[in-house]
């Protein structure tokens, strides 16, 4: 009886021990759920900022990233080696093929040209679950092809759909393997178009997308630029369009637009250019129907210093600004509204153009010698600003939100790019607890 009565207060010292696991367990929940909405409740906070890729397309041209520092550790994109090494370099040049960089609030630029012939830039990217191009084109003479990068360690899915003006042309689903790139030409997604609009979501995985828009009649080239992706929107804000090259006006200035969704938009116009901002003549409330591309000519004279296009509209869409010399063009496409940007201009001299409802804009200049100058850029709308010479990494602030755009022109030709930023920060929360206010 004497064993029974010992197993009996084991049991029962068990159960016990159980039971008050279970009521402190209980408790913690309650706590738990009752702190994610009190204010005051002690929350750690950690954020980190993803890789980007940037991308090569390989073939006759010379392509460099313009990276944050030398220091900055980059891998190749194709590579299954988790480890990042340091550039050692800046600009980088990317002899063998694309690159995936470290996490930095400074964004990372390539830079894509050909001796005489083009020169062109776009922003390296983190991959986005859904974006837009509205250039290239798929008619004769044009070998605008569309890069897509899985640097990721497993098999990634993603669709392109292409429309035209008459509609939608194309959609194509592809699995792209780990660690790989493919280019798809824009002939093969909208054979004849002249221009084309692309959608590219991600179906699966990470990946990053970029359009390479090249043309040339015969032997000749006719130039070549990156088409930057952008989402779509009721409200666009396209800055940095290019109106002089080698000290003469370029003429040709074509708006493209699309309705992304199923309704029709109605969109309003408006031009800023040296000073002045109008509506020109027959880009007041047009109709652009839903999933076509529709051209708009732009006046031929559009001022002596880069222009703005603010686009408003009753339904989202998505539009660029294609400008041409008949042997060189670039595409201008929308930038997002920025507090803080970081980028480095590896030396380059662009203007930068800056727009917002008051541009309050301080510029921290760190030139090649090390010495770091600060520029206060002031202005009721838009500001314009020349970038000083031997200039490399510059940080932008702002009380408010501002859009960032550069162009410059070269004797390779002339580009555009809007100064978005390749990734956001990914964050993530998590809540503390102070045990002893839970039992004090």
């Amino acid at each position: 009886m004497s064993s029974q009565g010992t197993v009996r207060r084991k049991s029962f010292r068990s159960w016990r021990l159980q039971s008050a696991l279970l009521l402190i367990g209980s408790l913690l929940i309650s706590f738990v759920a009752s702190r994610q909405g009190d204010p005051s409740a002690q929350v750690e906070r950690t954020a980190s900022i993803p890789a980007t890729v940037c991308p090569n397309l390989g073939g006759d041209a010379r392509t460099v990233a313009l990276l944050p520092s030398a220091a900055t550790k980059i891998k190749d994109a194709k590579s299954r080696k988790i480890n990042f090494a340091k550039a050692k370099s800046n600009p980088y040049l990317l002899a063998r093929g694309s690159i995936v960089v470290s996490g930095s609030d400074v964004s990372s630029t390539v830079i894509r040209s050909r001796a005489g012939k083009f020169t062109s830039a776009t922003t390296c990217l983190i991959g986005s679950g859904d974006q837009w191009f509205v250039g290239g084109s798929g008619a004769l003479g044009s070998t605008a092809r569309i890069l897509v990068i899985n640097s990721g360690l497993s098999t990634s899915t993603i669709e392109i759909r292409s429309f035209g003006k008459s509609g939608k042309s194309g959609e194509k689903v592809i699995a792209l393997p780990a660690v790989s790139q493919r280019e798809v030409r824009i002939d093969s997604l909208a054979p004849g178009e002249e221009v084309v609009a692309l959608e590219v979501i991600t179906r699966s995985g990470r990946v990053s997308a970029f359009l390479f828009d090249q043309r040339g009649r015969g032997l000749n080239s006719l130039g070549g630029d990156f088409v930057s992706s952008s989402e779509a929107s009721e409200r666009l804000v396209i800055t940095s369009i290019p109106v002089r090259h080698r000290g003469s006006a370029i003429a040709t200035h074509q708006l493209h637009l699309i309705a992304t969704g199923s309704r029709s938009a109605v969109v309003d116009v408006e031009l800023v250019s040296d000073g002045s901002r109008f509506t020109p003549v027959g880009l007041s409330d047009r109709t652009i129907e839903s999933q076509r591309v529709t051209s708009l000519r732009l006046p031929k004279e559009l001022g002596k210093r880069p222009a703005t296009l603010i686009i408003t509209s009753t339904e989202p869409v998505a539009a660029s600004v294609f400008t041409s010399t008949g042997r060189e063009f670039a595409w201008s496409t929308p930038s997002i509204a920025l507090k803080r940007l970081g980028w480095n201009v590896g030396g380059l001299e662009p203007t930068i153009t800056m727009v917002g409802k008051s541009v309050r804009v301080t510029a921290l200049v760190k030139l090649r010698s090390g010495k770091v100058l600060t520029k206060n850029l002031n202005g009721a709308e838009v500001v314009q600003w020349k970038v000083p010479p031997n200039s490399r990494l510059i940080r932008f602030s702002s009380l408010d939100p501002i859009h960032f755009g550069a162009t410059w022109s070269s004797s390779d030709g002339f580009t555009s790019v809007p100064l978005n930023p390749g990734t956001e920060l990914e964050r993530a929360t998590t809540p503390t607890f102070d045990l002893g206010a839970l039992f004090g």
